[in-house]
Formats: structure tokens, sequence, C-alpha cells
């Protein structure tokens, strides 16, 4: 139960008993009864905040998480087949994530958004004639493995690109990750939602994307129930968005409904407060292929975007395209928003995020947190520390 609904519960057994027991009583009887139901109030209201002062240890107890989170990986595909290999990593896929190991690694759980289908060999959900130019993703199997080597511990479903080899890829994509012990959500009917368990808590996770067989943005009501059943089970809810339009002109957030080549692509600032409303304590976006802004709402951190990650393949990484975030997240016992980092890479084609000098990824992220969200934006400087304003 949360707190302020304790203190109301409280004030309302106060109000009532006194304001029964607020006229002069007519015997002794009368006002030892009179006293009996005080004493009998006051137990209650004890018991209450009680309760209360166990939720506020709870979120006081300087328990602190630290999460890590990226954008999109891609980490190779089979599809298309030919030319044979074109698509796929030197050595298996283990050295693309050579730069940021150790972040992923030291941090208490890590996060990233599988953009394609983990499968060897399941046909393609959707007719293509021509197979070099139509965007459909089959990630070797054996990815989900390296993945959880390299320090993840969930990747997102719910996007674009997870349904491209239709339901045997997704049963295949479970299996896959199942057997690495990653955990994964957003799929609809199927795997809508994960618990994580670290350090004595339970962290949530769902994810919502804009069409095939994810759970939609698009359905606020359905939406805000989904998360607040998810926010009473879990001590710390996390909602990842694959959402917004694409494309190196669609860095900023427009808070309005955005459309890309006739796609209702959702309006992102609306549902991630809906999100934080209904019980999200950090909503991570992707899925524009660049980066956006943060803000912080009711002490909440919002990444609207951290656009690409590990994707040197069949994925445009020039320009804004290469700019590829690993964001540090530290959160109290309750998900309140305490610190984070910006560490900044860039993707090189065929190899995967390499650390960037010139960190460009903070940069972006702290100008467009700073035009689209002046008044909530959190504090970012030049080495991408994030601080609460």
């Amino acid at each position: 139960m949360k707190i302020k609904r304790m203190i109301s519960i409280a004030m309302s057994i106060l109000t009532f008993s006194f304001a029964s027991c607020g006229g002069s009583s007519a015997s002794g009887q009368d006002r030892n009864a009179d006293e009996q139901d005080i004493t009998d109030t006051l137990e209650k209201v004890a018991g209450v905040l009680d309760e209360i002062n166990g939720e506020n240890s709870k979120a006081d107890d300087g328990s602190l998480m630290t999460f890590s989170f990226v954008g999109d990986i891609l980490p190779g595909t089979t599809y298309p087949e030919s030319p044979k290999g074109a698509y796929l990593p030197a050595n298996g896929g283990a050295n693309l994530f050579d730069s940021c190991r150790d972040i992923l690694q030291k941090s208490d759980l890590a996060f990233g958004n599988m953009e394609g289908s983990l499968s060897d060999n399941a046909a393609p959900a959707k007719r293509c004639s021509n197979p070099s130019v139509c965007y459909l993703f089959r990630v070797p199997t054996s990815m989900a493995k390296v993945l959880a080597d390299e320090g993840f511990d969930y990747v997102n479903l719910a996007n674009n690109h997870a349904g491209d080899f239709g339901e045997a890829g997704l049963k295949s994509a479970f299996k896959a990750l199942d057997e690495a012990g990653i955990k994964y959500s957003g799929v609809k009917g199927l795997a809508e939602t994960a618990i994580l368990e670290k350090n004595g808590k339970k962290i949530g996770v769902i994810g919502f994307a804009t069409g095939g067989k994810s759970l939609t943005v698009h359905d606020r009501e359905a939406n805000k129930k989904l998360i607040k059943d998810l926010s009473d089970k879990v001590d710390i809810t996390v909602v990842s968005m694959h959402a917004g339009a694409e494309g190196p002109t669609c860095d900023r957030v427009p808070r309005k409904k955005e459309v890309f080549h006739g796609e209702n692509r959702g309006d992102v600032y609306q549902f991630a407060h809906d999100a934080i409303d209904a019980g999200a304590d950090i909503v991570w976006g992707h899925g524009p292929h660049v980066v956006r802004g943060m803000e912080t709402y009711k002490d909440r951190l919002i990444m609207y975007s951290l656009g690409n990650f590990c994707t040197p393949y069949r994925i445009n990484v020039s320009g804004k395209g290469g700019v590829a975030p690993l964001v540090e997240v530290t959160v109290d016992g309750q998900g309140r928003f305490q610190e984070g980092q910006i560490h900044s890479f860039r993707q090189v084609k065929g190899a995967g995020p390499k650390a960037d000098a010139n960190k460009e990824a903070a940069a972006s992220i702290r100008k467009l947190s700073q035009q689209d969200f002046p008044q909530t934006a959190p504090s970012i400087d030049a080495d991408g520390k994030i601080s609460k304003k």
C-alpha cells in the first residue's frame, strides 16, 4: 500500500472517530464506552502508522540499484542469405562488446532492445520479392549466449522486427533466451511482462511498441492497467517503448502523435507520462534509430530514445545513426531517480560500438533535453554525468 493512501486512511479513522465521540456523555458508562472507542481508534491509527514507517524504512534504507540501458541491438542477420556470411560478425560476435563489457557487467542489471528475430531457419512472416531491400532481420540464436556472457539480463521483444519470422521465430527466441538466462517481455498474449530479482528486490519490465505482435502503445487505458498491475507486484518497474518516427530528422519529442510512412508511431510524451502515473519508475525509449532527450517526471527518469547501439549490419550507422549511448541509471529502493551516466560510443560498421572520445552521445542528449524539456530535463554535464536538478 502506498504511503499517501495509508496516511489518508489514518486521517479518515481519526476524523470519523472523534466526530462520533464529540458529544457530551450522559453517564459514566457512556464515558467509559467513548474512552474505549478512542483507545481502539488510536490503536488502529498506530497500526497504520507502523505500516507507514515500514514503507518509509524500505524507501530510505539506503539501498540503491544501478541499471544499464542501450538502444537497438542487431548483432548480425542471416537474412538475406546471400552473400553468405556478409552480415555476421567475426568470431561469432564475441568481440562486439569489447569496448563496453566492463560497464554492462558491473551494473546490477543490463537492458537492450533486440531488433530482430532470434532464429536460425524460420521463414519470413512477410512476403519479400527482393530480399536485398527487405528489412527483415533473422539473428542467429547463438547471439543469445553472447549477450548473456556480456552481461545483458533482459532484452525487449516489443518492436517492429521481433516478429519478422512469425510465430516460429518468436518461439525460437523464447527458447534461446530462456537457455541463456535472459528475461524478455512485450509480446502480446505470450510474454507480456518479466520479473527479475536482484539484491532482494523485484524488478518488473514490460514492453510496448506500435504494432505487430507487441503490446501496443496506442491503448491508453489498457496500458495503464497493465503497468499498474505489474507495479503492484514488484519494487521497481521499467517500461520499454519502441515508438516514434524514424530517421535523422526525428530526434525531437513533438508532444503529439507521430506518423512515419503512414503508420501511427504513437505519442511518446503522453505514453511516458501515463506510464509513470500508472506506477512506472523508469521509461526506456528506442525505435527512432537516433537519440532523443531525457526528462524527469515525478522523480522518475524518462529516456525518450537511446537510438542504435550495436547494429553493425543492415542499419545505417553513419551520422546520427552511429551515435550509441550506454546509459547507467541509479535509483533508490522505490525507483526514484538519483543519478546517472551517459557513456558515449560510436558504431563502426561490422565491428560494434567503440568508445567515443568526442562524447557525441552525451552532447546530443544534453542539447536535446534542454531544447525539449527546459523545465524538467535533468542536469547533464559535458562528461555525460546526469544529476537531479
